[in-house]
């Protein structure tokens, strides 16, 4: 979208920020608690409590699709009392309009309804039919069933931890995706140049770090697992891996990143202008990513052990009582504000927020304790299941 001209890439970088603001919190916070709960039980071998846990985090994050559709439904009316240009904020109103004019509206609307019928064959009509000769020809010769859909995963316990583990990893989301966004604000203060240049870094610097996220999302569930085991020194050893990973990550993409800084800009956009502020924000880029890095392996360590509330109280303290003011005094409240002092005000509160997390995941990870409560925690509610028999007539 760079490519068509400044205004689009900025109606681009107000888009992606509402979406990230609204999907990434929910998902990235209560999956995150999911996957370090399920971890721990699955390593307990409480297979039950496992789905239990998932059954409970799809219901919350039904629930949370509701207020996500209204706020993408009035974005535009979002953008017009945030104070966004209006010629920006109407520009997705624009090219409704064309393809309306093109009946383009009626064509895919008629897709959607054909959709929606062949989705439902597929998803309702197949379902019920397994069902229904699941129930009459299965079932009679299989009598015991080890599990089943009910509302006990309802249970006060099972969703205390997952809302003590997830509410945190929500809250974390919110405050770092706010402060992205309060920060894309600034960037369009500066001017919707600075506005589209920023946004195209902060994709750049999301695609390079999606990479750590993997390396995250594996070593939170070897961890758990060994946690939930009651085996701390495994725990530890993949922790170490972790952390070489992470480094090694760190260290090709950030020189990746230096030494084609004055190419990548024509990714995003033709205008030089945007190129050359882009080539300038990369150095500092690399910087971030760096300081990132010691952040990752603090949310890796303690999502595993199901320790959020340092990883909250970091993101308070960096984002919100360091960075989001150093940005606004080094880009905006200055004589001849630039794209880059706000760059460098974020960079001190993400590196307040690292240190405030990496302290507690590697200088005081207290392991065995932490693997003590695993294995307590991962024990609630557990059930025999029913093991199969060689007289069941279903094996046969």
């Amino acid at each position: 979208m760079g490519h068509l001209g400044v205004d689009e890439l900025a109606a681009v970088a107000y888009a992606q920020l509402c979406l990230d603001l609204s999907t990434l919190v929910f998902m990235q916070g209560f999956n995150g608690g999911m996957n370090s709960l399920c971890s721990q039980a699955f390593g307990a071998k409480n297979y039950h409590l496992v789905g239990e846990y998932t059954l409970l985090t799809s219901l919350l994050l039904t629930v949370a699709c509701a207020p996500m559709a209204l706020l993408w439904w009035n974005l535009d009316r979002l953008l017009l009392t945030a104070g966004v240009a209006e010629h920006v904020a109407f520009l997705e109103d624009m090219l409704a309009s064309s393809y309306q004019a093109q009946f383009i509206v009626l064509s895919t609307a008629v897709f959607d309804v054909l959709m929606v019928i062949f989705n439902c064959f597929f998803a309702i009509g197949l379902t019920l039919v397994s069902y229904v000769a699941y129930m009459n020809i299965y079932h009679r010769y299989h009598q015991q069933c080890s599990w089943r859909w009910d509302t006990h995963f309802l249970n006060k316990e099972i969703v205390w931890n997952l809302v003590f583990v997830g509410v945190p990893l929500a809250a974390g989301e919110l405050l770092e995706n706010a402060q992205l966004t309060v920060l894309t604000l600034f960037a369009a203060k500066i001017g919707e140049l600075q506005l589209g240049t920023h946004n195209a870094m902060m994709e750049l610097f999301f695609f390079a770090t999606s990479p750590l996220y993997a390396v995250i999302g594996g070593s939170v569930t070897r961890m758990g697992n060994h946690l939930g085991a009651g085996q701390p020194p495994y725990a530890i050893v993949a922790a170490r891996i972790c952390g070489v990973c992470i480094a090694t990550l760190t260290v090709v993409n950030s020189v990746v990143i230096v030494s084609t800084r004055r190419h990548l800009g024509r990714i995003f956009s033709d205008d030089p202008a945007v190129t050359t502020a882009f080539s300038q924000v990369c150095s500092l880029a690399a910087l971030a990513y760096t300081v990132l890095s010691f952040f990752c392996y603090a949310l890796a360590v303690l999502q595993a052990q199901a320790r959020p509330m340092p990883l909250a109280l970091g993101m308070v303290a960096g984002a919100w009582l360091v960075g989001v003011p150093s940005a606004y005094w080094m880009g905006v409240h200055t004589a001849h504000p630039s794209l880059l002092g706000l760059w460098k005000g974020m960079i001190c509160g993400y590196t307040v927020t690292s240190l405030a997390s990496f302290y507690p995941a590697f200088v005081r990870p207290n392991w065995q304790e932490e693997a003590d409560k695993a294995v307590a925690r991962s024990h609630l509610k557990e059930k025999e299941l029913a093991s199969p028999q060689e007289s069941d007539r279903l094996l046969a």
